[in-house]
């Protein structure tokens, strides 16, 4: 399921003169266009509610507990990997779900998904 929310592509902007952020507005609207993705692909008839591993792009803790509290997770399946790594932006995913790796079992169910400035989101079921 990937999503776009263009309208919020003004939250983020770079250029010569550096980056500039709208973190609330980030956080709010990047996790808000998850939990539609997620609500869209439910109504499709995905059930991803009861996944075995939630991996995610993390940005910071308030970014992921936030993330956690909308989309109704369970904390314990949601591996953490920012305390130690801090933002390593996009490679959070692949570098957590490598981690992730080792505790996983064939038939285990994980929902991948991330959120990019622009506003974009991804989530993406794997089928251990």
């Amino acid at each position: 399921m990937t999503r776009a929310g263009t309208q919020f592509h003004e939250l983020c902007i770079g250029g010569d003169e550096g980056m500039f952020t709208n973190a609330t507005g980030l956080l709010n609207h990047g996790v808000g266009l998850v939990v539609a993705a997620m609500q869209e692909a439910e109504r499709d008839g995905w059930d991803w509610l009861n996944m075995d591993s939630y991996v995610t792009h993390q940005v910071s803790n308030s970014h992921t507990n936030k993330l956690i509290a909308d989309m109704g997770l369970d904390p314990e399946r949601v591996p953490l990997t920012f305390p130690y790594w801090g933002n390593v932006a996009a490679a959070a995913l692949p570098m957590t779900l490598a981690l992730e790796a080792e505790k996983l079992q064939p038939g285990d169910r994980v929902l991948c998904l991330g959120v990019g400035s622009g506003l974009n989101t991804t989530l993406m079921e794997l089928a251990w």
